[in-house]
């Protein structure tokens, strides 16, 4: 039996980001770019050039038109990735869309609905979750491997880009706790089990755009239905454009504690993370040792499990096993709920 053709993606948009994507495609075996669009022409084309595609389009309307894409990477900025990802849904185009997916849980919520409504599969862009660590550290959590689990620390920290990066507009969605903090959040809420009931959080804000450029956070969370959760179970999540690197993650239990030094992105592959508990320490690898590129892996096996989804018609999932759906729109009402105790100075129950 013959493998079906690789599915054809277009990508909306030449930032940073799309050289993280170069590679990513280049190791996957079921996705092909075919389009890049950019409002520059010239970027387009060299965006193009670089990813091996054959068309280059000098606005994102172009690439929507091409009948003969199927996918559709929205690595635009924040401020634009609820408008062009409807666009590209009513195109009749699948949708991996970079995080945050969106600026607000109405955002949100309008992107499903158009989803549904084209009949089409969107999924949030969180490339870490692909990474088989992250799977690992929430099953051996789960399974309570570090006993009743009481405290979770996540940062995500580092000088941030040139100041008219969109990442610094208001109006784009901007802020330490959208570019960067999303992860911090996510990863908590994994480990977790369950949703945060209330969130409290300081910022040092740019000026009176109320953009965050660095902001620390803490989360309180309730029962689980995966185990009991103690109502003493806290997250503290620290997001910043303005310190040195600062990346890691630990997880304490009654038991034990797993420290991940590089939960976003692991500089090598396999990656590694540490195990303490009973009064020794064990360094667990995780990844298949043959992957040739620790950059680009998570990307690809992203990309690769998007690509099955929408050959089979089947909802997307962040590992393990999580409705990506439903995980995006809890995502989104904690980032808000931080982003509203740190502007009035006080806790906010998070939405449910």
């Amino acid at each position: 039996m013959h493998a079906p053709p690789p599915l054809r993606w277009g990508i909306l948009g030449t930032g940073s980001i799309l050289a993280k994507y170069v590679e990513a495609f280049r190791l996957a075996h079921t996705a092909q770019v075919v389009a890049v669009a950019s409002r520059d022409a010239g970027r387009a084309r060299t965006a193009a050039a670089s990813l091996g595609a054959a068309r280059a389009y000098g606005s994102y309307d172009a690439l929507l038109a091409d009948p003969e894409i199927d996918v559709v990477v929205n690595a635009l900025h924040n401020g634009i990735h609820c408008e062009w990802t409807v666009r590209a849904l009513q195109a009749g185009k699948h949708v991996l869309c970079e995080k945050p997916l969106a600026c607000s849980s109405a955002e949100v919520e309008e992107m499903f609905a158009a989803a549904r409504a084209n009949k089409r599969w969107l999924m949030e862009a969180f490339m870490f979750r692909y990474h088989p660590q992250i799977a690992m550290v929430s099953q051996q959590v789960h399974a309570g491997d570090i006993g009743q689990p009481l405290y979770i620390r996540a940062s995500f920290m580092g000088h941030g880009p040139d100041r008219k990066n969109p990442r610094y507009w208001a109006t784009a969605g901007g802020g330490a706790l959208m570019d960067l903090g999303c992860y911090c959040v996510n990863l908590a809420r994994l480990v977790a089990g369950c949703e945060p009931q209330n969130a409290l959080a300081q910022a040092h804000f740019k000026d009176q755009t109320g953009v965050d450029l660095t902001l620390t956070g803490t989360l309180g969370f309730g029962g689980s239905t995966k185990r009991a959760a103690p109502s003493f179970l806290t997250a503290h999540l620290a997001c910043s454009f303005e310190s040195g690197g600062l990346y890691g993650a630990d997880i304490v239990g009654t038991e034990g504690r797993i420290t991940i030094p590089h939960p976003w992105l692991p500089p090598t592959w396999p990656a590694e993370y540490i195990v303490t508990r009973g009064g020794s320490t064990e360094t667990v690898r995780v990844g298949p040792p043959d992957m040739p590129s620790h950059y680009a892996a998570p990307f690809t096996l992203e990309i690769e499990h998007f690509a099955a989804c929408v050959r089979e018609n089947r909802a997307p999932q962040f590992p393990p096993g999580v409705d990506a759906e439903q995980d995006s729109r809890a995502n989104m009402r904690v980032i808000e709920a931080l982003l509203e105790s740190a502007r009035i100075g006080k806790p906010v129950k998070v939405k449910r």
